[in-house]
């Protein structure tokens, strides 16, 4: 599952947000790789040590592994599900940077500043169908990330060759692929904020009821074609942000429209697949927001000329449970 999109703000920043949907509970939490972080591709054992500092939603396993992060250069990325259509090389290949699904997001933040650095080096990754052992499977995965120039663009691992994908709608979900997606939207070419305008039928004439007419048609299911019709609508129509917080306030009543209740989408195995947590990375600011299932409490981290210049070790900024209620009396 999962949701994401870009936003741009009247001032010019750019802002990369993701829901995190997922059966298995992942305890992630705002964390922060140093510069020069050292770790070890699970597919060939070879050594990689990281340029830039990040931070984004991990979890120490034998390594940090990370849903999505923001880098110290402003490239931002979060990764999503792509179930039936990733496609993985079967073995390590010599002279390539072989690496896992999951430790994709992990050398990419680690080193590359910007979109065109990714670009230029996609050709020598290798995707190794290499399953977390957490899990016991390999994650069928795509990327979508921006920079401070407000380019989105996507990756899709369909066939071994990597390349990228220009976005310009600026959402990506779940499988289809994202060419099925945008053509899809095809489909919805009635959607408007605006009201419907009365129709005669013979002598009557139907006035619409009440407000909100022109949102009729907008899908309201949790699959990955009725959400990433729904982000791409309210994106496009969503007041547009002066600054960074206002885009933060505009991020979070969209998420919230793809937000998945615990409970409400139940898997074969009978667990549920639920909005673990939600995030939000500003290129500009280099700041990560994050919120949890259990505390609707917005929380932030910023890396600082200060922090960038003592991490040394990766830090875990643990969110507080349960639920932030303020008492007014």
């Amino acid at each position: 599952m999962c949701t994401s999109f870009v936003l741009e703000t009247l001032d010019g920043k750019h802002v990369l947000s993701r829901t995190m949907d997922f059966a298995f509970i992942l305890e992630a939490n705002p964390t922060v790789s140093p510069r020069n972080y050292a770790w070890e591709s699970s597919t060939d054992g070879v050594s990689y040590t990281n340029d830039y500092a990040f931070v984004g939603a991990g979890r120490e396993l034998d390594k940090y592994i990370f849903a999505d992060g923001l880098n110290e250069k402003g490239l931002s990325c979060a990764s999503l599900y792509l179930p039936g259509e990733a496609v993985y090389a079967p073995e390590a290949v010599d002279g390539k940077i072989n690496l896992a699904p999951q430790e994709f997001l992990l050398w990419m933040l680690g080193t590359c500043a910007t979109i065109e650095d990714v670009e230029a080096k996609l050709a020598d990754i290798n995707l190794v169908d290499q399953p977390v052992a957490l899990l016991g499977i390999t994650t069928p995965l795509h990327w979508i990330f921006t920079d401070k120039s407000g380019r989105c663009a996507v990756i899709e691992p369909t066939e071994t060759t990597l390349r990228i994908k220009e976005n310009p709608v600026g959402v990506m979900t779940n499988t289809p692929r994202l060419e099925w997606h945008i053509e899809n939207l095809r489909n919805y070419t009635g959607l408007q904020a605006q009201q419907l305008a009365p129709v005669k039928f013979g002598d009557y004439i139907a006035k619409p009821f009440s407000q909100g007419t022109g949102t009729s048609k907008l899908p309201g299911g949790f699959t990955p074609p009725e959400r990433f019709v729904r982000a791409a609508f309210l994106k496009e129509n969503v007041v547009p942000a002066k600054n960074e917080e206002e885009a933060i306030t505009n991020v979070w009543y969209i998420l919230n429209s793809v937000r998945i209740p615990n409970g409400a989408v139940i898997k074969e195995n009978g667990d549920p697949d639920f909005t673990q947590y939600v995030a939000s990375m500003c290129s500009e600011s280099k700041t990560y927001y994050f919120t949890s299932y259990e505390n609707n409490q917005i929380n932030s981290v910023t890396l600082t000329d200060e922090l960038l210049e003592n991490i040394k070790e990766p830090i875990t900024y643990v969110v507080e449970t349960p639920q932030n209620i303020k008492r007014l009396v």
